[in-house]
């Protein structure tokens, strides 16, 4: 049975595609009616009701929960645009009526959440306190396809090198905001956080914190090990936890890499100590991608600019 736009939206109501929303992000049909404080007869009924009128299933139930058919998937993929889409709507109205007001959906690296995320939210929060600002911590290939689907609205980080982004995403864009150094890193006691330059090798005598493997960081150091003729570290902890990270180099012995900017936040707190090791390459361009296929809310504007003062304090812009 084929579906004209018109007879759609004739029978589905927006609440309905709010339910389906909620019950595919909580995994549970119980779980979905506790927070939209609904029954959950009421919610299995809006269900049954959004199924009839589509005419396919769109949910399968088990013991741990439902989950989406092919079919749900699909619908789901759409659902989330048109809940973006008024979310941005009210957005506007509420800007309109009382003032720059709304939400701001972020996801984020370690590379700009030492520094740069928590400057530009202090500029926001200045100039709009109603503003709700979401932070999202994620790896860049998960964080991207949330843009197109309104899971998030910007995401701020380090721009990807080799470019593939741009052929998976065609419908991002990133706008760069400045060139980030790399430094090595340790704690304020540690040997090497003396004045004299150490070298490389100097560090392989330590324990070490590398980026993960999937990470853009850790292709950065693989690269810059091979490019210095050196055997990678054997004693090795995989993480990109900032606060596991900083524990560790507490032990006056261990060595990490850090984004130049989140290093310098550390040592001004008295946590870790920069290690001078020259000829280190850059970490890279730190920028922020949005999703062209929508109008961004105007409380996404304003943060954005306020992305581009707090980037031109840290560091050089870089050339695109």
């Amino acid at each position: 049975m084929s579906q004209s736009p018109i007879s759609l939206g004739r029978k589905l109501r927006f609440s309905q595609i709010v339910v389906f929303e909620q019950v595919l992000r909580s995994g549970s049909i119980l779980r979905a009616a506790q927070v939209l404080n609904m029954t959950q007869s009421a919610v299995t009924k809006v269900i049954h009701e959004l199924e009839h009128q589509l005419g396919a299933a769109l949910l399968v139930r088990g013991n741990r929960g439902v989950s989406p058919t092919e079919f749900g998937e699909l619908v789901a993929r759409r659902a989330k645009s048109l809940l973006a889409e008024l979310r941005y709507m009210s957005e506007e109205v509420n800007a309109f009526q009382q003032g720059t007001a709304g939400q701001v959906l972020v996801g984020t690296l370690i590379s700009a959440s030492a520094v740069l995320l928590p400057r530009a939210i202090q500029l926001l929060k200045a100039r709009a306190p109603a503003v709700v600002v979401t932070l999202r911590v994620a790896q860049m290939d998960q964080l991207l396809p949330a843009l197109p689907v309104g899971d998030l609205d910007l995401v701020v980080g380090r721009v990807p090198e080799d470019g593939t982004w741009r052929t998976r995403s065609p419908q991002l864009e990133a706008e760069t905001l400045y060139r980030e150094p790399l430094c090595f890193v340790g704690g304020i006691q540690h040997p090497l956080a003396a004045p004299t330059p150490a070298t490389l090798r100097d560090l392989l005598a330590f324990p070490w914190i590398l980026p993960t493997r999937d990470s853009s960081l850790r292709q950065t150091a693989d690269r810059m090990f091979r490019d210095a003729g050196v055997t990678p570290p054997a004693n090795v902890v995989e993480s990109l936890s900032v606060l596991t990270n900083v524990a560790l180099m507490l032990d006056q012995a261990t060595v990490g890499l850090m984004p130049d900017s989140a290093a310098r936040q550390f040592a001004q707190a008295g946590l870790l100590a920069i290690l001078p090791v020259p000829g280190l390459p850059d970490f890279g361009d730190i920028g922020c991608f949005a999703f062209t296929g929508r109008e961004p809310a105007p409380a996404v504007e304003l943060f954005r600019s306020c992305l581009r003062e707090a980037a031109a304090g840290i560091a050089t812009p870089a050339t695109a």
